[in-house]
């Protein structure tokens, strides 16, 4: 009965939204028009030829929507490597971070990237035919009703890794449980970050014995460092061992302009402090670098301008090429580090004694990866609106490793104090980086349970 209405109805929705979509790349979204091709399921046939493939070299598809998904999937992919493999994308961003990270693989075809096909089911019906997955492992909540419904009627296994449903998701999949809870049981294995999470997808119908609760994965994609902080990178960049570098990371609209302006007020009393930011979305690069300019006395710097002298350029890294703001006069004090590239967000977290995870001040974005800034033992602040990281959130606030600014003026507070003690923010940063060190092995007990249900050795 399911099938009945909900199909055609699904099918009839994707029918009338790719039109408005591919509108949409030709004419106000241009970054959409990247690898247009593999979305309607036309993939390179030079990758994909024609023929039936052999079961034991049918590929295994992974799938990473952006490029937080796609840095906690680079490790366990390596799991897998001497095994036929697929990477799918959504974004242009994760599809050219996947070509800088995968380079040899992806070369040498041990990886074949694909941007992630539409779910339309013809589309997906297609896709399935060209790539003949052995199984498809899903990141997160990605949840594609058409994909897993006719992998499901090929019995090609869909699995979910670092599985979480936000409870947004959760209440609006149960107001509709009778239509979604069939896809959801036809999922073949849910590996779950928390507890919350296994309750979440059992309330979706998904039987408990294909549940397991593995914790996070994105432990297993933060650096192992034995020290952590560069102070190569620091003195290359002008700063000195007194400065103490607050980052604000993974910006999004709305946020910005807030910091310059905390920024502004607390260097006058501190004037050891210094801004690095670096904007989520490469399309804001320059806009970012305006907002930077219009503050009074303040200078913005771009990191690949950086990258240039040093001769550290990568040009699948660099996004802005011309600036457009006019150089005001920088005495080294005033100025503020914009990163103008793809990629570097990690290395940049190495010379941090703060940061402020981007996404939660503005409310509609939900966070970012906090562990990150964590391993490199750096103090670790969030505003109000870390919906879509609550866990990761509340495990390094219990382990006294982050603070949470309920309020815009309690980020001017929380930044203030941690700038102006420093054993706080050094302790703050041990208890992080601990959180991190201790959580590592997650990522051999995810792998092995892939493996198992692949009906492989682990």
């Amino acid at each position: 009965m399911t099938s009945v209405i909900f199909y055609p109805l699904y099918f009839l929705g994707w029918t009338l939204a790719i039109p408005v979509l591919m509108l949409l790349a030709y004419t106000l979204v241009p970054k959409w028009k990247a690898g247009l091709q593999g979305r309607l399921g036309k993939l390179d046939p030079a990758l994909f030829p024609k023929m039936k493939i052999n079961p034991m070299a049918r590929p295994i598809w992974f799938h990473a929507i952006s490029v937080g998904e796609l840095n906690a999937l680079i490790p366990l992919l390596y799991a897998f490597m001497g095994r036929p493999l697929v990477l799918s994308v959504g974004t242009a961003t994760a599809h050219k971070l996947a070509q800088e990270k995968l380079k040899e693989e992806i070369e040498t075809n041990m990886i074949r990237l694909i941007f992630m096909p539409w779910d339309h089911p013809h589309i997906v019906s297609k896709s399935l035919d060209q790539i003949q997955p052995k199984a498809i492992v899903l990141m997160e909540s990605e949840i594609w009703p058409a994909l897993i419904h006719e992998a499901s009627k090929r019995e090609i296994k869909t699995m979910i890794v670092n599985a979480k449903l936000s409870d947004f998701s959760l209440q609006l999949y149960k107001t509709c449980s009778w239509l979604i809870a069939p896809i959801f049981q036809k999922l073949s294995l849910v590996l779950a970050q928390s507890a919350q999470h296994c309750r979440k997808y059992i309330e979706m119908q998904v039987d408990p014995d294909d549940i397991f609760m593995t914790g996070n994965i994105k432990f297993a994609a933060l650096p192992d460092l034995k020290v952590n902080q560069n102070n190569d990178l620091r003195a290359e960049l002008g700063y000195t061992k007194e400065n103490i570098i607050w980052v604000c990371g993974s910006t999004h609209p709305e946020e910005e302009s807030l910091l310059v302006a905390i920024f502004q007020e607390l260097q006058a009393k501190l004037p050891e402090l210094r801004l690095i930011i670096a904007p989520r979305h490469p399309e804001r690069f320059a806009t970012v670098e305006v907002i930077i300019n219009s503050a009074a006395h303040l200078v913005p710097r771009r990191y690949s301008r950086h990258c240039e002298v040093q001769g550290h350029q990568n040009p699948e890294t660099m996004v802005m090429t011309e600036s457009p703001v006019q150089t005001k006069q920088s005495s080294g004090t005033n100025d503020v580090l914009l990163i103008d590239t793809i990629g570097d967000l990690m290395k940049i977290y190495s010379i941090a004694n703060i940061v402020l995870v981007g996404g939660t001040i503005n409310e509609t974005i939900g966070g970012h990866n906090v562990l990150e800034p964590a391993s490199h033992a750096a103090a670790v602040v969030v505003g109000p609106y870390f919906h879509k990281n609550t866990e990761m959130v509340d495990m390094l606030e219990q382990a006294d490793g982050l603070e949470i600014a309920e309020t815009k003026e309690d980020i001017r507070l929380i930044v203030k104090d941690l700038a102006s003690n420093e054993n706080k923010r050094v302790l703050m940063g041990a208890n992080g980086k601990n959180l991190v060190e201790n959580n590592r092995k997650i990522l051999a007990n995810v792998a092995s349970k892939l493996k198992t249900a692949l009906g492989e050795a682990a």
